[in-house]
């Protein structure tokens, strides 16, 4: 459910004016307020199954790591790592988010490209399974520019709307049903709309500072699949899967990006803190010619269009 129907913590309803999606002025009576929405996908109310892995570790964050959740909070010790990271992003899917008029953001999290995209005065539905989540993405929000609408729900149960732009950054290698996933998206694009989606790359992640522990078979051998029951599921992609799988769904694939994600990625280990976007761009360029490095980049980036 949207906005519209959330509630305050003594089940009062919030009662924003205007209907959804709303502006993003409006928004400043839910700033601090753990409000509560209905789940549009029972699914997003599970928990303890592979499917959930990665939920179930983000609501455990809240309470263990906070800090580490609310990324776009100044006081968070990676506020700057994000902003660079989300600067990465931006930079590389910069020609198909000129003046983006309707964006839907599925696995929004806290608004790293929500608060943006509404600075540009975008109208954004913003979509994600963790409710904590949703909630400082509303918080962000408030007093920005532009429209926003928000959904407690799961890749599979999208608002009933047509945007120009759809987000899914980092969201379709922890589905296991990716193809429905990717179909429940494109069916909310526009012709001629553009699908901008990332996902984990098929060996980088394996000499990440955030490596699992006991993913050497995972790292040498299967299908890209790592599947550690009690830590973590995640698939990983070669860059003809992904390109496979979009096609299939209709797309027209116009951008494949490898990214090192310096910051975040196989190199993150040996990084001087945290640099500047340019700094940061120059050694994504030199990560990707290098002989050895190359092929061991952290995330694919992807542009893809609906046709007309």
């Amino acid at each position: 459910m949207s906005l519209a129907r959330a509630t305050l913590p003594d089940g009062a309803p919030v009662a924003l004016p205007g209907g959804p999606p709303f502006r993003a002025t409006d928004l400043e009576a839910l700033r601090g307020v753990y409000f509560d929405l209905p789940a549009d996908d029972p699914w997003v109310e599970g928990t303890g199954d592979a499917a959930h892995a990665y939920l179930d570790n983000a609501r455990a964050a809240w309470v263990d790591e906070p800090g580490y959740m609310n990324v776009l909070h100044p006081s968070s010790p990676c506020f700057e790592l994000k902003a660079v990271e989300a600067g990465l992003y931006l930079h590389h899917w910069a020609p198909w988010l000129q003046a983006p008029r309707r964006v839907l953001d599925i696995g929004c999290g806290v608004g790293r490209f929500t608060t943006r995209l509404l600075d540009q005065g975008a109208t954004v539905w913003g979509v994600d399974a963790d409710l904590d989540s949703l909630r400082r993405c509303a918080w962000h929000a408030a007093g920005r520019a532009g429209h926003l609408d928000l959904s407690w729900s799961s890749v599979h149960a999208l608002p009933d709307v047509e945007v120009d732009v759809v987000l899914a950054a980092e969201v379709w290698c922890y589905v296991p049903d990716v193809v429905g996933a990717i179909a429940r998206a494109v069916e909310r694009l526009a012709p001629g709309g553009v699908l901008l989606a990332s996902v984990e790359a098929r060996w980088g992640w394996a000499v990440a500072a955030d490596a699992p522990e006991g993913g050497i078979a995972h790292a040498l051998v299967g299908d890209g699949l790592v599947d550690l029951p009690g830590d973590r599921w995640v698939k990983t992609y070669e860059g003809d899967e992904i390109r496979a799988l979009l096609a299939d769904a209709g797309l027209d694939v116009q951008a494949l990006i490898p990214s090192h994600y310096v910051l975040d990625g196989p190199l993150e280990q040996v990084m001087p803190g945290v640099p500047d976007l340019d700094t940061c761009l120059d050694l994504e360029a030199a990560a990707a010619a290098h002989p050895v490095w190359a092929p061991l980049h952290r995330i694919w980036q992807v542009a893809a269009v609906k046709p007309r």
